[in-house]
């Protein structure tokens, strides 16, 4: 449980609670993103995959021009407005019938899905610092997880139960939850904002901070690992490993389960560490997850690639675990309070990017040898290790190493 100097710090509690009915909501939809649209449009599947698509390409540009808006008013209006365009986009889902209509309600939802990256990371800086600033992105990244799960689970009865129907109650329950997100961030009050300057540089000043750029660079690497789990995992298993589909399901449930069981431990025992530390530390892990992954090839079909499949997961999610919260926290810290929106936007580019290159990328080397998708993303996140190690003296003090509560 979070102490009492951080639950009294205003805003926190209605805050927590509006994530996580933010992720039930998101956890009703995400697992069935392109079926969910497909039932409730009644579009056929090719042209809902065109507009999502098409919409994802559009929510691109909502990273930097969010950091601009957070720096320019405050992260709490920017990440309201996050939720109300996604209160908006699916209360409107049931009533899209044509393909421009499908790309404005899935654009409208893909701006607020990256918007609200930046605007929440944003916000919690401004709610929290130093140890208790860590232990709130712990609580979120926690609540979230948990959250998303029961929200997967809720939107598998509903539509077990009420079939077609289901899809658009799922529709109209996802409304909700954002409305209901938006009315606690309401309550929250305000946190005291970062200081605003008109003549900042902007994106140019980020930009020209190299030890940031430097940092972005070696967090794009642990993107592309935080991706493999969907997207590597699933063609690599069955096409390579030729092991059940249905153990992707029970491997993605371990995966959530253990990240939200784990982040609250791993956070103390990381408190005393230093940011780019630990993050080098989850890189070494993530490198074995790697050579797990590759070695479960090298297995006997059947019991034996399941087990090795399982053990690798396993050893993917301690690396996530112990990459996340320092990551969050070590961004933050970094970013001068008056461009904090901006620098957060970029970092959180990262996500956005990796959504585009993991799937091709991904693909094109298992196709060729699966042996080189692995050993490409040991060599990546290995060597964001060691330039997060030989970084940590360029970076802010108090950004690496935080101020014990």
């Amino acid at each position: 449980m979070a102490s009492p100097s951080l639950t009294s710090t205003v805003g926190v509690r209605p805050f927590l609670v509006g994530m996580f009915v933010d992720a039930l909501g998101n956890g009703l939809y995400v697992p069935l993103t392109l079926l969910f649209i497909h039932k409730v449009t009644a579009l056929p599947m090719t042209t809902v995959g065109l507009g999502v698509t098409v919409a994802a390409i559009v929510g691109l540009a909502a990273n930097p021009v969010a950091g601009i808006l957070i720096d320019r008013f405050d992260a709490r209006r920017v990440l309201m407005a996050t939720y109300v365009l996604r209160a908006a986009a699916f209360a409107a889902y049931p009533l899209v019938d044509g393909f421009v209509a499908l790309i404005i309600v899935a654009a409208l939802i893909a701006v607020g899905d990256r918007a609200y990256y930046p605007a929440s990371g944003s916000y919690v800086s401004a709610l929290a610092e130093g140890a208790l600033r860590d232990r709130l992105y712990t609580l979120l990244a926690t609540a979230r997880n948990v959250a998303f799960g029961l929200g997967g689970l809720l939107s598998a009865g509903v539509v077990s139960l009420a079939g077609t129907t289901g899809f658009e109650v799922v529709a109209l329950m996802n409304a909700a939850s954002f409305a209901l997100a938006t009315a606690c961030l309401v309550l929250s009050g305000r946190a005291t904002s970062a200081p605003r300057s008109r003549d900042s540089g902007g994106y140019r000043h980020v930009f020209a901070d190299r030890p940031f750029v430097i940092l972005v660079a070696a967090e794009q690497a642990y993107t592309l690992i935080h991706l493999i789990l969907p997207v590597a995992l699933p063609v690599y298993a069955v096409t390579v490993l030729d092991v059940p589909p249905a153990l992707l399901g029970i491997l993605y449930a371990i995966n959530t389960v253990l990240v939200a069981a784990g982040q609250l431990p791993v956070r103390r025992w990381q408190r005393h560490s230093r940011r780019t530390h630990a993050m080098a530390l989850s890189g070494l892990i993530m490198m074995l997850a790697c050579t797990a992954y590759a070695a479960t090839a090298l297995l006997p079909a059947g019991t034996a690639r399941i087990g090795g499949l399982v053990v690798a997961t396993l050893v993917l999610t301690l690396g996530e675990l112990m990459h996340t919260v320092p990551s969050w926290a070590l961004a933050a810290g970094t970013a001068p309070p008056a461009l904090r929106g901006r620098y957060l936007a970029i970092y959180q580019q990262t996500w956005a990017v990796a959504a585009v290159l993991a799937p091709a990328g991904f693909s094109a080397l298992l196709g060729t040898a699966p042996a080189l998708l692995w050993l490409a993303l040991a060599a990546l996140v290995g060597s964001a290790g060691l330039a997060l190690l030989r970084l940590a003296r360029r970076l802010p003090p108090d950004a690496v190493t935080p101020p014990q509560a």
